[in-house]
């Protein structure tokens, strides 16, 4: 007769499983909970981007008053633009020094037809894969009433 204190191999085999069920499963689990951090992180730095193309849309250029964007602008269209570019390129790398997150560069990029005008901060930089992007166009109007449109892209890239 079989006493009912006494432990038979199944009884171990089914504790162990039990076990290794436990292990599986706190692992997915965990794997799981995970997923949503990277997705806010991943929405936070979306949003950052859409940020600094907004900053760079709405902001000024001191002392000349005239738009960020506007001046980039200027650059590719004009013959004589309102800002030199050297300074203007040392303003918007300045702001965009305090503006952008830690670790992640910016590219500012301006283009039309076959003419652009780049900036990246820090200048050093190189783009990564991981990246986010926000796009706009602006609108200068020529001295003759010609209205030429450029597209603008503005990149937030892991260093």
């Amino acid at each position: 007769m079989v006493r009912l204190t006494e432990r038979g191999i199944s009884d171990v085999l089914s504790i162990a499983f039990m076990f290794i069920i436990l292990i599986v499963g706190s692992a997915i689990m965990h794997a799981y909970s995970l997923r949503p951090l990277q997705a806010a992180t991943a929405r936070q730095l979306e949003l950052k981007c859409e940020h600094l193309y907004g900053m760079l849309e709405t902001s000024w250029v001191e002392p000349y008053s005239i738009g960020i964007l506007k001046a980039a602008a200027e650059q590719i269209v004009l013959e004589s633009p309102a800002v030199p570019d050297q300074y203007l390129r040392s303003y918007v790398r300045a702001t965009l020094n305090h503006l952008r997150p830690p670790g992640y560069g910016v590219v500012v990029l301006l283009s039309q037809g076959g003419k652009t005008w780049t900036l990246t901060c820090p200048e050093n930089a190189h783009e990564t894969d991981e990246q986010f992007l926000a796009r706009g166009q602006i609108s200068i109007t020529k001295a003759g009433g010609e209205v030429v449109t450029l597209s603008v892209e503005v990149k937030l890239f892991k260093i």
